[in-house]
């Protein structure tokens, strides 16, 4: 008899043991079930139902399983075989400008100088006489014959309220006269280490554009945004995130921001998970003490951030050719090689994660040399440097990023939205390695996806939706532009979920629908594994789950 119940006693210790909790605690919070979830596990990729315990996945499994994790608190939710995976990752992300551009005046679609003139009297019509107008999002390549606008269509329409205009990709800025009188800029003015500013090539004087560096010769009179306005914008921008299903953001933002986190963190509002990016030129002790201070589930220190180049729109991205549409210049550098050799080499040396903006060829060799650089004299470790962007590369410079373990982060929204003008500022043979998801995936490298908000939109399933098709938002080219770089579905969201987890050493704890990890779903309206294209653009957010938590509900489902 004792033996019996020894041997009794055995086997519920050994049940107790595999569960990984008590079976008292085998019973769900909330359960989702006739659903049709795609898990990210290979071995197990498809499910019917997922429990949820606390904050985490109790149980993936099939419907008929549902009744075993039932409790009479349980929340059940029949999907009626709507989509689930787990919940979106943007490895790329500016919050506070995103937020705070909901804001201000939108120049975005601009295809005439005269839209633009029309839209900026209208914010100026808004504002108190000779206050300051800001704005974003026009493209030059959208006007007739990519004609860059200069300060003479601002000044003939409002000279006396100074204005700053942010070209769509953040690297460059139009201001008007003004701003120009106001920051003391003349033809005599000299260019910025890695800035330019753009000249009349009649007159020599100044016409309104600021490049890179530049910008910061009028950034710093710019009036403070207030502490209200901030809160705003931050608020606003996790708004937008959780109705995307987004469930972690890795963000670039001005220190400002930290404080808003912070506080909505205390009041149990933060709703997204925050990894908080630095940047690289700062204080490594300050960074470490930064680091053991955040990093819990909902905020934590994330990496340090440099760059490299500008943008392939503005033609700042640093290329080893010069451009095609402009043989005068091949980019601006932002950081010479020997520094950042040495940036990169001290912080690999601390323990810190790097990432370097790099869009055109030539950066993306200068981050790669340096993270080899910091292998060969710190040693190996887990680092999962990155690269950021990574738009155009040589072929040569694919197989690196596994050799070295740099993670690729990118963009996928940026192919469909500068594919109209690629070729033409590269040349059709250039552009071949020039968003190259799938031969980077091919070659063994990690991608994870990000949208570079507010520089492309947020929803991740506008990246989704580029991924798998290359093609913009109407379906133009057929078949896509450059095909052969097309992703399959479960690669684009992978990109979105597991690799962006991946990328900020979170892999164990969230990215894929399995047992143990963090309950952080989305719920769309559709199966995206069978969705065309064009039905993945049409896709709607129904739940988002944080940590068990419906953060997010459609008045619709």
């Amino acid at each position: 008899m004792l033996m019996q119940r020894k041997r009794h006693l055995f086997i519920i210790l050994l049940a107790v043991f595999v569960s990984g909790c008590p079976w008292k605690n085998r019973k769900a919070d909330l359960i989702l079930k006739n659903g049709m979830f795609y898990t990210g596990n290979p071995l197990k990729p498809t499910a019917e139902m997922v429990a949820v315990r606390g904050n985490r996945i109790l149980a993936v499994g099939k419907t008929n399983e549902t009744d075993r994790y039932l409790c009479p608190t349980t929340r059940v939710i029949d999907l009626k075989g709507r989509f689930g995976c787990a919940g979106f990752n943007d490895a790329h992300a500016h919050l506070l400008s995103g937020g705070q551009s909901l804001d201000e005046l939108d120049l975005s679609g601009c295809t005439t100088f005269l839209e633009m003139q029309k839209r900026i009297l209208e914010r100026v019509w808004k504002q108190p006489w000779g206050s300051w107008v800001i704005g974003r999002g026009w493209d030059q390549n959208r006007f007739p014959v990519g004609e860059w606008p200069t300060r003479k269509i601002l000044d003939d329409i409002a000279r006396d309220f100074p204005m700053v205009l942010t070209r769509v990709c953040g690297h460059a800025v139009l201001v008007n006269s003004k701003v120009l009188e106001i920051a003391g800029i003349t033809a005599k003015t000299p260019d910025p280490p890695s800035g330019e500013i753009g000249h009349d090539p009649a007159t020599g004087e100044p016409n309104g554009i600021l490049k890179e560096a530049a910008v910061d010769l009028v950034s710093q009179y710019l009036p403070n945004p207030s502490e209200e306005s901030i809160n705003r914008a931050i608020e606003r921008a996790l708004e937008a995130a959780v109705q995307f299903g987004l469930t972690t953001v890795q963000d670039y933002s001005e220190p400002e921001a930290l404080g808003v986190y912070k506080r909505l963190l205390q009041d149990d509002r933060l709703t997204c998970r925050l990894t908080i990016w630095v940047p690289l030129e700062g204080d490594l002790v300050k960074y470490k003490k930064f680091r053991d201070e955040y990093h819990g589930p909902m905020l934590r220190f994330g990496l340090l951030k440099g760059f490299l180049d500008g943008s392939m729109g503005s033609r700042t991205a640093a290329f080893f050719a010069p451009y095609v549409d402009d043989s005068t210049t091949t980019g601006l550098l932002q950081m010479a090689p020997e520094k950042l050799d040495e940036m990169v080499l001290q912080a690999d040396k601390r323990g810190f994660q790097v990432a370097l903006h790099a869009i055109g060829d030539k950066a993306v060799r200068m981050g790669l040399d340096g993270y080899e650089l910091a292998r060969k004299i710190n040693g190996v470790r887990e680092s999962r440097h990155r690269l950021e962007h990574v738009q155009v590369l040589s072929k040569d410079d694919i197989p690196r990023f596994k050799s070295l373990g740099v993670v690729a982060s990118m963009q996928p929204s940026h192919c469909i939205f500068d594919m109209p003008w690629a070729e033409a500022r590269l040349g059709r043979a250039r552009c071949r390695t020039a968003y190259a998801w799938k031969s980077l995936l091919d070659a063994g490298a990690r991608l994870t996806f990000g949208s570079d908000w507010p520089v492309a939109p947020l929803n991740p399933l506008i990246g989704i939706y580029a991924a798998v098709s290359r093609c913009d938002t109407t379906g133009f080219p057929a078949g896509g532009w450059n095909p052969r770089e097309r992703l399959t579905i479960t690669e684009a969201i992978d990109g979105y979920t597991l690799g962006s987890a991946y990328a900020e050493l979170m892999e164990h704890e969230k990215g894929s629908v399995e047992q143990g990890k963090l309950a952080d779903l989305v719920v769309l309206d559709r199966n995206l594994l069978r969705a065309a294209p064009s039905e993945i653009l049409r896709s709607r957010v129904l739940y988002t789950i944080l940590g068990g938590k419906i953060v997010y509900e459609s008045d619709s489902p």
